[in-house]
C-alpha cells in the first residue's frame, strides 16, 4: 500500500509543472498575440524580439478574451489587456515603427535630422469602404521623411473611398485610398433617351456601381424595366429608349 501511495504521488508532480506551464502566457506568447493583432490589422510585423520591454521570465494567466489598443497617435506603445478568464493588462512597445504595408521606407534612406515634413493621418480607424471627410484626418509634423505616395494636404484625400484599413498616427498613402464611383448599387439616377428632335427623362435606380463613361444597368423606376445605359456626369444614365 506504501508503495502504491508513492507512485500515486510521484505521478501528481510529474504532471503538475506541465498543468501550470500551459495555464500562463510567457513572452513569447505576448510577442505572438501582439504579431498576429498587427497583421490581421494590415500592418508590418516587426520581429517579435522588437517588441518589448519583456522579462524573460514574465507568466501571466492565459487570456482567451484579449483586447489591444495602440496608446496615442504614434502607435508604437500598445496596450494588451485581458478580459477573461484573468484580468490583467501590459503595455508593450514596438521599435520599430508598424507603418502599413504600402509606406514601408527604403532601407538605406537617411534623413535629414534638422528637416521635417508634413503627412496626413488618420483620427480614427478607417475602414474598408469608408468615403474620406476632412473631420476623419489631421496633419502632422514628422522627422522622418515620408513616402512619395504620402498625402500632404487633407483636401487631397476627403471624397476618396477607403481600400484598406488605416489606423490613428499611420500616414495615409495612394495606396490606401482609390477613387470611389460616381454612383453605387441601389442610388437614384435619371434615366434619359434621345431621339430625333426630343428628349425623355424619368427617374431610375442603378442596379450596379459605376464610374462616369461606364456601361451600366439601370431599372426604370416607374416600369421596373431593367435597361442598360452609360452613366454621365450628374448621374444621368443615358439609354437607347425607355
Amino acid at each position: 500500500m506504501r508503495s502504491l501511495n508513492a507512485a500515486f504521488i510521484l505521478s501528481v508532480l510529474s504532471v503538475s509543472p506541465v498543468v501550470a506551464e500551459a495555464a500562463n502566457w510567457g513572452s513569447a506568447d505576448l510577442r505572438r498575440e501582439m504579431v498576429d493583432w498587427l497583421r490581421s490589422n494590415g500592418r508590418n510585423a516587426p520581429d517579435p524580439m522588437e517588441i518589448g520591454p519583456l522579462d524573460p521570465r514574465l507568466s501571466v494567466s492565459a487570456c482567451d478574451q484579449l483586447e489591444i489598443t495602440p496608446r496615442g497617435l504614434s502607435s508604437t506603445t500598445f496596450i494588451l489587456r485581458c478580459k477573461a478568464p484573468a484580468d490583467w493588462s501590459y503595455v508593450l512597445r514596438i521599435d520599430q515603427s508598424p507603418q502599413s504595408p504600402a509606406i514601408r521606407a527604403d532601407a538605406g534612406k537617411v534623413a535629414d535630422p534638422a528637416a521635417t515634413w508634413v503627412v496626413i493621418t488618420p483620427r480614427v480607424n478607417l475602414s474598408t469602404g469608408l468615403i474620406l471627410t476632412a473631420d476623419m484626418l489631421e496633419e502632422r509634423r514628422v522627422t522622418a521623411a515620408p513616402p512619395p505616395q504620402a498625402f500632404k494636404a487633407i483636401s487631397d484625400a476627403v471624397g476618396l473611398r477607403v481600400s484598406s484599413p488605416v489606423g490613428p498616427g499611420l500616414t495615409l498613402t495612394t495606396r490606401n485610398v482609390a477613387r470611389p464611383p460616381l454612383v453605387a448599387r441601389g442610388e437614384n439616377v435619371t434615366l434619359v433617351a434621345n431621339g430625333s428632335g426630343f428628349e425623355i427623362s424619368v427617374p431610375g435606380k442603378a442596379e450596379q456601381d459605376g464610374f462616369e463613361g461606364d456601361l451600366i444597368s439601370v431599372k426604370n423606376t416607374r416600369t421596373g424595366a431593367l435597361l442598360k445605359g452609360r452613366l454621365e456626369r450628374g448621374k444621368i444614365v443615358s439609354v437607347a429608349q425607355l
